[in-house]
């Protein structure tokens, strides 16, 4: 990819990298087209493996299906196709043969999101069913057990909304995780704001990570912390289910605590 290579050149000139990604997209798709289906079928139904080689030759099957409505349009792409499928049941067996997967693409990779988020170090993943998706032309190609992945940069944040700026101050002590300073939106949740706070601290991508308020938001975060007990004195974990929101009068406030410009949050 051209983001990794800062350095290369065309025509003489520098050309400027690409933004790294940070949002990637895994079309899947339950069904395989009309076409391929019909021909998947036929040369299941021609499928002997006693014989030597299982299929028909690729004359026969050909002939056999030019008969067929469902893939007459596609003549161009029938024999690729049918030279793919030969190649494959080789390879790992007549289950290839199947129409349909004994599983869910989709689930799987739902079930993955975690891993697949930190390996390729990304801050979002989007599922999605490639029958749907606008450009039919990108997504053609994909099939069950054959998903296809697109990678870009995304603005994450909800930059139409207002906002306000809070420093989040990691308070246990001796740690890597020091004090950053976000932009806080209306309506944010504990979650947007935790994703945001990840994202600017790459350290804290696996990490589990909660957030807590100042019972009173203006000493709070003045006191001296006791060292060996950073929890001690006014502070109240922020639930997940609880949402910000910007009071122009008061500041932000969750529910009807007011919160300040300093939240903090701790590691485990």
């Amino acid at each position: 990819m051209a983001y990794t290579n800062p350095n290369i050149k065309k025509k003489g000139k520098a050309v400027i990298p690409n933004e790294t990604p940070n949002h990637m997209t895994i079309f899947v798709a339950k069904d395989y087209p009309k076409w391929q289906e019909v021909t998947l079928n036929h040369l299941k139904s021609n499928y002997n493996p006693s014989s030597d080689p299982p299929f028909p030759e690729n004359q026969v099957i050909l002939q056999q299906l030019k008969t067929m409505a469902e893939v007459k349009p596609m003549l161009k792409k029938v024999m690729p196709f049918v030279a793919f499928v030969k190649s494959q049941v080789k390879e790992k067996g007549p289950s290839v043969l199947e129409s349909h997967l004994a599983f869910i693409e989709s689930e799987v990779f739902e079930q993955n999101r975690g891993y697949i988020l930190r390996s390729l170090d990304l801050d979002s993943l989007e599922i999605c069913e490639a029958s749907s998706y606008h450009d039919q032309k990108l997504v053609g190609d994909v099939c069950p057990g054959k998903p296809m992945c697109k990678f870009e940069k995304r603005e994450l944040d909800p930059v139409d909304k207002p906002s306000v700026q809070v420093t989040l101050v990691n308070i246990q002590p001796c740690t890597p995780f020091f004090k950053q300073t976000l932009n806080i939106y209306d309506t944010d949740t504990i979650e947007d704001i935790i994703a945001r706070l990840k994202r600017a601290d790459r350290k804290l991508k696996a990490k589990q990570v909660e957030v807590y308020r100042y019972v009173d938001p203006v000493k709070g975060p003045r006191q001296l912390l006791a060292f060996d007990q950073p929890m001690m004195w006014n502070k109240r974990k922020l639930e997940k289910v609880e949402k910000i929101e910007y009071c122009p009068s008061s500041g932000l406030k969750s529910g009807q605590n007011l919160i300040g410009d300093t939240l903090c949050y701790v590691v485990s």
